[in-house]
């Protein structure tokens, strides 16, 4: 017997790998409609699939029993992110600055600015928390299905290599701090700060997932149906059922675009 979940959702795979399809099709054209190409001069050609109408016949046979399964809570995730997204770019940029304040090595020009910076600095500090903000929310987004698995739950490793990545790239990279990390010392410096930044990381994220449960049991039951046209002939009219399906398919981008650079913080100062 069929399940009709299974159905539909082979059907939307078919469309999904049909448009798919056409589109690389389409793109393996596209050095033949260029410059120097032998189409040159012509669009080059495409197809989108528009919206689709299917009546599905389908008659309920039995059950076979109760399936349960691990699925992840949305609403959990949603508000995890929302605290993460809030509290750690402050606490990423503060794992840095107190292991250059508090670096064992012998003190330099480039760390005295970097501190009298942070004293006198406080908008700089602001307008920093809130581009990591954006940064973060990007990155998190973009790996969003590798984070949050239905079986485990949430992937703290991960999501701290996300993190620390984002906050190395953009704060410990950044054209005015990088006198901080510069000549002989400067690796060492570089290495503390990237230290601190996952130790500290590491607690923060154990103690922040500790508020969340990220997937929760979920239990139906389980409807066999019957969809072979020549067994539904057989069957009382009555017991024919048709499930009208208008089908849009729609297209998105794989990593949220990024609005905002690194150059657009000095400006801010």
């Amino acid at each position: 017997m069929s399940r009709l979940n299974f159905i539909v959702e082979s059907l939307l795979k078919d469309i999904i790998e049909a448009q798919h399809a056409a589109n690389c099709h389409a793109a393996s054209l596209a050095r033949q409609y260029g410059k120097r190409g032998r189409a040159c001069g012509f669009p080059l050609p495409s197809a989108q699939i528009g919206s689709l109408e299917f009546n599905l016949k389908y008659a309920v046979t039995g059950t076979s029993g109760m399936e349960e399964k691990q699925v992840a809570d949305t609403e959990q995730w949603s508000l995890f992110r929302q605290e993460l997204e809030e509290r750690a770019p402050a606490f990423a940029i503060r794992s840095i600055v107190m292991a250059v304040v508090h670096s064992s090595l012998p003190d330099d020009e480039a760390r005295s600015d970097f501190s009298s910076l942070l004293a006198r600095e406080e908008q700089w500090k602001k307008n920093f928390c809130s581009y990591l903000r954006k940064k973060i929310s990007a990155v998190v987004s973009a790996h969003e299905g590798a984070l949050l698995k239905t079986e485990t739950g949430l992937d703290r490793g991960l999501l701290l290599e996300l993190l620390a990545g984002v906050a190395e790239k953009e704060f410990m990279d950044n054209p005015d701090l990088e006198d901080l990390f510069r000549g002989t010392r400067g690796d060492d410096l570089r290495q503390e700060c990237r230290t601190n930044l996952r130790e500290g990381l590491s607690s923060f994220l154990a103690a922040l997932a500790e508020k969340y449960v990220f997937t929760r049991q979920e239990s139906n039951v389980v409807v066999d149906v019957e969809v072979e046209a020549d067994k539904l002939k057989k069957m009382p009219e009555e017991a024919v059922q048709t499930l009208r399906l208008n089908i849009s398919p729609a297209s998105f981008y794989s990593v949220p675009a990024e609005q905002n650079d690194v150059s657009g913080l000095s400006a801010q100062q």
